[in-house]
């Protein structure tokens, strides 16, 4: 079927249920960045394989918002649909709700899957379509009569994890976060939450390694809402000798019903979908951010350690491909180099799997942000221009997001240019330095300064939280400078692991030697700017002071190449932030503490290599 031949279909099962609209959302139930088989009814339908956008379907039109991150990749798989891109964040452009509540008729019907749709969005909805008195229709399925070969729901092998926290620890800490807030019950509906607090992994997701499920914590004992077959016997064991029972993956919605009257519940609507909110509407519900999601954001000492180990042997695999990439390059295409890196980190002794599909762009290619090559796009490499590489894996203990552009051969001055201005702003917010409290927002305009010197930007955030062996992007640590409303915006806390990745990205000109891709420099990705050491306050009593600095040397192997001028590439990955004992007055630092008197130093030798 052709998407105009789906969109069809669509409409008539629109009709049979008297809908003016649906919509149709990338989240699977528990509102994931990236989302199982099962799931991708959104792709399914719009031909539109971005990790990020919603679908809405009218009957006279069709249409679908993403953000910066893929306009050009939207603007290409969308051609010829007849669905309208609606550039999200431009000038001029509505948002969903906005779009909606002009476009659909008095008193009409809007349909969607309430178990996709999260309840954060539902009332942003239903508040602006109130006025023309719209009914929200959660029951519908779009998928359904339409997508006749839909993938099942996985049910991976669901495996143990060691992260140096037992889940028993783990449990404790969420209630002390419950009582906090003298609550009796906590929803975790994230699934990268659910599998940090149980100490467990699975293969649900591709790149990610979570299983479906869903974990009701009360006071003294915890429910995991699970597929069964998914859970060896072993594990099933471990998890009841911690006092979490087992229960089937969909009675997760008739448990919330039969939780007692004016229950006082913690869940965050950014993840529990619409459905559940219809379950909770008798308790006492505070809508409030996962505990679980700031507990996991803040990594322990041995995840720390395991971040590290993980970097070491990418690190090794990145120099091989780095190698044959500057050497032969004639030799690959983009598919073909992807496939190269992929084989390099599966040579590493704990290499599971990529933790995200590898970005392999070369030329004009390297503008889109999240370009992955295919068939149907894949072209040779040249030894000429620039090969942006964005990639990344998760290892038994550790998980790497890292970016490389590569220059094949000779490159233009504007391209050398952007080149050193990307990296120059890399460097400035890898080596920042601030007191405790400060946010990422506050430090985003370290790395866009360079190029906002020069009138210039790029359409994406600066850096993103990684998430130990679970989502590449992991919420809510960042660097950006647009404030989102309904995120949440936390002081940066030595443990987090963030990622600093400025970049230049402009559309191409046609012709494999229009490379106007600059991803992250020469320098490095960073999964890194964080794995923060744990260190103590200073003797002297002073606060930590957070600093970006390089663990222990970076590296840097200067090859000329042949038309002279000199690349810079990077062979050891982890910038680290440190806590370092500073005397500041001016922080809360007790009496007699003294003014400043320095900077923080980069993390000491005794932290692990």
């Amino acid at each position: 079927m052709t998407v105009t031949e789906k969109l069809a279909a669509l409409r008539q099962n629109m009709e049979a249920r008297g809908l003016a609209g649906c919509i149709v959302v990338t989240d699977d139930f528990h509102g994931s960045e990236y989302v199982g088989a099962h799931f991708k009814a959104r792709e399914f339908l719009s031909g539109f394989t971005g990790s990020a956008g919603t679908l809405a379907v009218l009957r006279e039109g069709a249409y679908l918002w993403t953000d910066g991150r893929y306009f050009l990749q939207a603007e290409r798989q969308l051609e010829g649909s007849g669905i309208q891109l609606m550039r999200a964040g431009q000038p001029g452009v509505p948002t969903l709700s906005q779009f909606l509540a002009e476009q659909l008729p008095e008193s009409g019907a809007l349909g969607f899957d309430g178990r996709t749709v999260s309840t954060r969005l539902h009332r942003t909805l239903e508040k602006a379509l109130a006025d023309k008195h719209i009914r929200l229709d959660g029951g519908f399925d779009p998928a359904v009569g339409v997508w006749t070969d839909r993938p099942d729901q996985s049910t991976a092998p669901v495996w143990a994890f060691d992260s140096g926290v037992t889940r028993r620890e783990k449990l404790t800490a969420l209630r002390q976060d419950m009582a906090a807030q003298k609550a009796e019950w906590l929803l975790l509906t994230d699934l990268t939450d659910v599998a940090w607090a149980l100490e467990l992994r699975g293969g649900d997701v591709a790149c990610t390694p979570v299983f479906l499920g869903f974990l009701l914590v009360g006071t003294d004992s915890a429910a995991l809402y699970a597929q069964a077959e998914s859970f060896a016997p072993e594990i099933r064991a471990a998890l009841a000798a911690d006092s979490v029972a087992l229960r089937p993956y969909g009675d997760i919605y008739d448990a919330l019903r039969a939780l007692p009257e004016g229950a006082r519940v913690l869940a965050d609507s950014a993840t529990a979908n619409s459905r559940i909110a219809e379950c909770l509407a008798h308790t006492a519900w505070t809508d409030t951010p996962s505990p679980a999601a700031r507990r996991k954001a803040v990594k322990a000492g041995s995840e720390q350690t395991g971040f590290r180990q993980a970097h070491l042997q990418d690190g090794a695999a990145l120099c091989r491909f780095l190698y044959e990439m500057k050497s032969r390059p004639e030799a690959y295409t983009e598919l073909s180099a992807a496939a190269l890196l992929r084989r390099y980190r599966a040579e590493q002794a704990d290499f599971l799997e990529d933790s995200f599909e590898t970005i392999a762009a070369y030329g004009p290619h390297a503008a889109v942000v999240h370009y992955a090559p295919a068939p149907e796009t894949d072209v040779p490499l040249k030894a000429q221009g620039l090969l942006l590489v964005d990639s990344g894996g998760h290892y038994a203990r550790g998980t790497t997001d890292v970016t490389r552009t590569i220059a094949l051969g000779p490159i233009t001055d504007e391209e050398r240019r952007r080149s050193t201005q990307v990296l120059q702003g890399h460097i400035q917010l890898a080596m920042a330095q601030f007191p405790q409290g400060v946010m990422g927002e506050n430090l985003d305009a370290l790395a866009r300064g360079p190029l906002w010197r020069e009138g210039l930007d790029y359409d994406h955030g600066t850096g993103h939280g990684v998430g130990c062996v679970l989502c590449v992007h992991e919420a809510p640590p960042s660097f950006r400078w647009r404030i989102a409303e309904g995120l949440a915006h936390p002081a940066l806390e030595t443990g987090m692991v963030i990622s600093d990745e400025p970049g230049y990205l402009r559309p191409g000109r046609p012709g494999p030697g229009a490379a106007d891709g600059i991803g992250t420099g020469l320098a490095e990705r960073l999964s890194q700017a964080g794995v923060c050491t744990d260190r103590p306050a200073g003797a002297d009593g002073g606060p930590a002071m957070a600093a970006g600095g390089h663990r222990g040397a970076v590296t840097m192997a200067k090859r000329k190449h042949p038309d002279g001028c000199f690349l810079f590439f990077s062979f050891r990955r982890s910038f680290l932030f440190s806590a370092a004992p500073v005397r500041h007055g001016a922080y809360g630092s007790p009496p007699g503490a003294g003014p400043a008197c320095g900077a923080a130093a980069p993390a000491g030798a005794s932290a692990p290599p």
